[in-house]
């Protein structure tokens, strides 16, 4: 409904020993990354509300916790006992419905570091992304609302047979909010799309919620989206249901035809992800359509040089670069055409002429050849004193708990210095400024760098206005 956003995530997990699996059981308790450590459950809700990303580390099920080998070391140090297990985000294959009014994208109300209000520039709108981003794709912080009534189906193939009826979760769904009294339907497919044994039905209503979050609801209907006041920094509840193969009518002599998980939405339905356990089971995984590696550039007195690279591109259509004079109302100065579809890196630049003496703000508008598109984030470049550009580099990357950049620079001297670290999402995780005069071959050691989360980065490094975007990786 328009004034209720559970949040689903749902999971296959595909693992374990242990007696003949019951139909469908509540979670009764969870285990996430928020603060680096988050439990709470039905008998002790947290009174903590996440409200930012975080992955989910464990879930019990009777009587029985099961990590998700996100980060087993903080149950340990916790002291918790868990049944060990892998698990990993499901690739989407397909949104049948068409996005409208009431879908919406669901972030953590401080996901972008703002605090009750819009993110500047917009997070960006690719349903997709929020599906599988954070930690193995698990990110419970992340996610679309209200997707439209029709089908999302998911990639699943080679299930193992010794996974059937074995008592352990093998798909677990996750919901955050207050439920609508609408149902929603799962079923495995063949590659006929014939439904596999038979459908599961629950309704939310029925379920105990383990905790609450905090979260902002962005129109999935506009580019850029927008932020209403009627959907920023509110709470919704988190439940969660699990059940085995066998309620699904999942056998030895059919398992092997499963080709999709689909789940039949209701139009009030909302979904962080769907994943797998990687011990026992073997999934397509295909890749984000485009990776950008690094977005930059020198502005002159007469015009701006941009570059940007790409790791690898899948059905991509082309690069928009749009500008601005303020950062907020960016309009389209150019276009380049894209490889299409390359695992190979790939280089790009655009000259805009223009002769603004202040800051001058652009970004990349990224079209995949289905019409759908994605923003990078926003670079800052102001006319530089000097004829040279600084180059930068990041080292060791990856990177465990240190991290240090280095600068060269032909020309100029750079006079100041400024690090800022982000999510692929765009939401800022760091930033430092250093001041004072920085050698030709400066090292800038980021001082007090959080415990961060392993996975890719973008640093961005503004030199007296010069701006470089290298992506890093934490280990």
């Amino acid at each position: 409904m328009l004034n209720r956003y559970p949040l689903l995530a749902a999971a296959l997990l595909l693992a374990g020993t242990g007696a003949h699996a019951q139909a469908v059981n509540n979670v009764t308790e969870v285990v996430t990354s928020f603060g680096g450590y988050w439990q709470s459950s039905t008998t002790a809700k947290n009174t903590v509300k996440p409200n930012n990303s975080h992955d989910l580390l464990a879930f019990s099920l009777n009587g029985i916790r099961y990590s998700t080998g996100v980060d087993d070391a903080v149950l340990e140090s916790n002291k918790l006992t868990f049944t060990p297990a892998q698990f990993k985000a499901l690739p989407v294959l397909a949104i049948s419905g068409a996005i409208g009014n009431n879908t919406k994208v669901g972030l953590g109300e401080l996901y972008d570091n703002v605090a009750n209000g819009a993110s500047s520039p917009p997070p960006a709108n690719d349903i997709p992304f929020y599906l599988r981003d954070g930690r193995n794709g698990l990110n419970l912080g992340t996610g679309a609302a209200n997707v439209p009534n029709g089908s999302l189906d998911f990639s699943i193939s080679d299930v193992v047979t010794s996974s059937l009826g074995d008592g352990t979760p093998d798909i677990l769904v996750t919901q955050i909010a207050d439920p609508a009294g609408s149902q929603d339907q799962y079923q495995f497919l063949d590659a006929n799309n014939q439904v596999i044994g038979n459908t599961v039905t629950v309704t939310f209503t029925s379920i105990t919620p383990v905790g609450s979050w905090t979260a902002d609801f962005y129109e999935a209907s506009q580019r850029p989206m927008s932020l209403t006041t009627g959907f920023r920094q509110t709470d919704r509840d988190l439940r969660l249901w699990a059940a085995d193969l066998s309620a699904f009518g999942i056998t030895s002599a059919n398992v092997g035809s499963i080709r999709k998980f689909r789940v039949l939405l209701s139009g009030n339905s909302d979904l962080a992800f769907v994943a797998y356990n990687a011990q026992t089971a073997t999934f397509s995984n295909p890749p984000l359509p485009v990776t950008l590696s690094s977005f930059g550039g020198q502005a002159t007195a007469t015009y701006s040089e941009l570059t940007w690279h790409t790791a690898q591109e899948v059905n991509s259509a082309a690069f928009e670069v749009e500008a601005s004079l303020n950062g907020r109302a960016f309009e389209v100065v150019g276009r380049v055409a894209a490889a299409g579809s390359s695992t190979q890196t790939r280089r790009y630049t655009f000259r805009h002429t223009t002769t603004q003496p202040g800051p001058r703000y652009y970004r990349l508008r990224q079209i995949d050849q289905d019409g759908t598109s994605t923003y990078s984030s926003v670079i800052t470049l102001t006319p530089r004193r000097g004829p040279g550009a600084a180059t930068v580099t990041a080292a060791p990357n990856p990177f465990h708990t240190q991290l240090a950049l280095y600068v060269s620079s032909p020309g100029a001297v750079p006079a100041s210095a400024t690090v800022t670290l982000s999510t692929l999402a765009g939401r800022t995780v760091y930033t430092h400024d250093f001041s004072g005069s920085l050698s030709p071959a400066a090292v800038l050691a980021l001082p007090g760098l959080p415990a961060l989360p392993a996975g890719v980065y973008l640093a961005r490094v503004v030199l007296d206005g010069q701006v470089t975007v290298l992506k890093i990786e934490k280990k």
